[in-house]
């Protein structure tokens, strides 16, 4: 679904684990030189690492990737005890050149070079460096220490730029560069260091206090010339570099034709084209020159019926044109986590292509890479964030439309007919939407009842149970739902002392947050979660002379309603909870994580009643 633009400019990201504050492993010192001359970028970097036992050892593992075109060479590598004395360097033939294709990709342009220098002996340090040179580039650097584990103790990063060729950088949580000019070159220095950050549920993103650190070109060369300036200027670019691309075959043409007699409406016209892109395309990661920006052509997807986010929205857009529907290439951030994006600082920041449509009484967003979301359905990955809506002379940052609860809502309605062995044959229906729906959609086209049963015991069930039997109940195609039947018999559900029974609640995944004494960093919650649970409990033989009391906790951070009633032999329960979206600040923290404390203990709570 999502491309993933391979800067070959970071730092490398190694991951290490920390025990009692000794790390397995840590950058004691990492220099970076990037110089811009003569139309390339030189990039010379030397980085010392310490192994401090034998978790570390991993991290001795080095790869450096790097692009077609480009030149790379490995410098001095050398392994040194504590003292500094050398104890092996690296041999020539000990580095491996190889081609680097991800799992998702049909083939790539993507190389790495490899090699280990490895130690019997802890600590350990080792020592090395290469250069690299970039024949087209449109990042000088880009430095995101935010999801880091491994401590860097010094960090030293040198950009050298003519003076007729100046750059843009934004900063957080690092000081101000020093400047320095001569001979027509202007020099930056930053320096930094960095301690991992305590890993907190739902910590802030947008307010991190990790160093984070891009620079850009304010005029490039990268298939076509680009300017950094504003959003406006830097989606032109994006614009003319996929200029030309949505030319179609008379095949194609013939059968968009046939697909659209006698339709008169726009957006049918828009679905029964989207369908056609669903049924008879596929995802898969083509990433060829600059394939990492530059779409292939709707020719090429309408002969080979592959491509990916961004062919696939290249394509999607040119047959919408063909059938006289304006729409608009839109690039967004599709990773897991809601990340602000500067209005005033244009760099390549997505990592995604999707489609844009402008009707006359509402803007529909088309995700292009899937053949299972109903049309214009605003998927988990993409809700909520800025997007890059690419126009020729209109480029600009839009919004796109955040969940509601009432999207996420999931619902239970659940029978549970207790047995006299204090088990239960238990009959649930479940209605999903939203990332649920996202998730059990998926599975529901790939059954097995393994993964079924593992999805069920991760996400709707919880306690011992047997799963006599389970059915997917799709809704129609453009509908953003789906139902799950399950049949189970569930264990230990209930116990009897004389006249009062204990009854095990069919309990809802309440997630754990730290106690806000031990926690550092403001929270950002980027989807809500909105559950209803409707059940009836049937316990023969017996009249329910007496109920549990109803609950209601009514917060700015959400809501939690559980309601009892007794009818003969049923005992009904009605439960509603609510955790809201937002960002709060760690001020706020202790409130929030009160609420979510109060719903945990409560839903881990049996209950009590007495029968005749």
């Amino acid at each position: 679904m999502r491309f993933i633009l391979a800067l070959f400019l970071l730092l490398p990201f190694i991951n290490i684990n920390a025990d009692d504050d000794v790390f397995s492993s840590e950058i004691i010192n990492y220099i970076s030189h990037r110089q811009v001359k003569d139309g390339k970028l030189i990039i010379s970097d030397t980085t010392t690492i310490q192994i401090n036992n034998r978790d570390g050892d991993s991290d001795a593992e080095i790869r450096i990737p790097y692009s077609k075109g480009d030149k790379l060479s490995i410098g001095d590598a050398w392994i040194e005890d504590m003292s500094g004395n050398i104890i092996r360097k690296l041999k020539s033939k000990e580095i491996l050149d190889r081609s680097s294709i991800s799992h998702i990709s049909l083939y790539e342009d993507d190389f790495v070079k490899e090699f280990e220098l490895k130690h019997n002996q802890y600590p350990y340090k080792i020592v090395y460096s290469y250069k690299i040179t970039l024949n087209k580039f449109f990042q000088i650097a880009s430095y995101d220490y935010r999801n880091r584990s491994r401590k860097t103790n010094n960090s030293i990063v040198i950009v050298e730029t003519p003076e007729n060729q100046p750059i843009k950088y934004r900063q957080r949580n690092i000081d101000t560069p020093k400047i320095e000019t001569a001979a027509k070159t202007t020099r930056y220095i930053w320096q930094f260091s960095y301690e991992p950050l305590t890993r907190e549920v739902n910590a802030s993103i947008n307010n991190s206090k990790a160093p984070l650190l891009e620079i850009v070109p304010l005029n490039f060369i990268y298939g076509v010339s680009g300017n950094c300036e504003n959003w406006q200027t830097f989606g032109n670019w994006i614009y003319r570099l996929n200029a030309g691309k949505d030319i179609l075959p008379e095949s194609e043409t013939k059968k968009i034709d046939e697909l659209l007699k006698d339709v008169k409406d726009d957006k049918e016209k828009a679905k029964i084209l989207y369908r056609y892109l669903q049924d008879y395309n596929r995802y898969i990661n083509v990433k060829l020159n600059v394939g990492g920006l530059q779409t292939h052509s709707a020719e090429y997807v309408a002969t080979n019926r592959y491509g990916d986010c961004k062919a696939l929205t290249n394509y999607m857009q040119a047959i919408l044109k063909y059938a006289g529907i304006k729409s608009y290439y839109t690039l967004i951030n599709s990773d897991d986590r809601v990340e602000d994006i500067d209005p005033d600082f244009a760099s390549q920041t997505f990592n995604h292509a999707i489609l844009t449509i402008p009707f006359s009484n509402d803007t529909t967003f088309l995700e292009c890479t899937t053949n299972n979301l109903p049309f214009g359905y605003v998927h988990a990955s993409i809700q909520n964030r800025k997007a890059l809506y690419v126009s020729e002379n209109n480029s600009q940052l839009i919004t796109i439309p955040a969940h509601s609860p009432q999207d996420v809502l999931c619902s239970r309605n659940i029978i549970s007919r207790l047995n006299n062995d204090n088990s239960a044959r238990t009959e649930i229906l479940i209605t999903l939407q939203g990332e649920e729906y996202e998730a059990a959609n998926y599975i529901s086209t790939n059954i097995n009842k393994n993964t079924v049963d593992k999805y069920i015991r991760n996400n709707i069930l919880q306690g011992s149970f047997d799963l006599i039997n389970f059915n997917f109940i799709k809704a129609p195609r453009d509908s953003a739902k789906i139902q799950l039947q399950i049949e189970s018999k569930m264990h230990n559900i209930y116990k009897k002392f004389g006249n009062n029974i204990s009854i095990t609640p069919y309990s809802l995944k309440i997630p754990y947050y730290e106690n806000a004494d031990k926690r550092t960093q403001d929270l950002q919650i980027d989807l809500p979660e909105y559950y209803e649970d409707s059940l009836i409990y049937e316990i023969p033989n017996t009249t329910i002379n007496k109920i549990p009391s109803n609950i209601q906790i009514i917060t700015p951070y959400g809501h939690y309603r559980l309601q009892f009633e007794a009818k003969d032999n049923q005992l009904l329960v009605q439960k509603s909870i609510l955790i809201k979206a937002g960002n709060y600040a760690l001020s706020e923290y202790g409130k929030f994580q009160e609420f979510i404390q109060q719903l945990r203990n409560i839903e881990i709570k049996n209950y009590y009643i007495e029968v005749q």
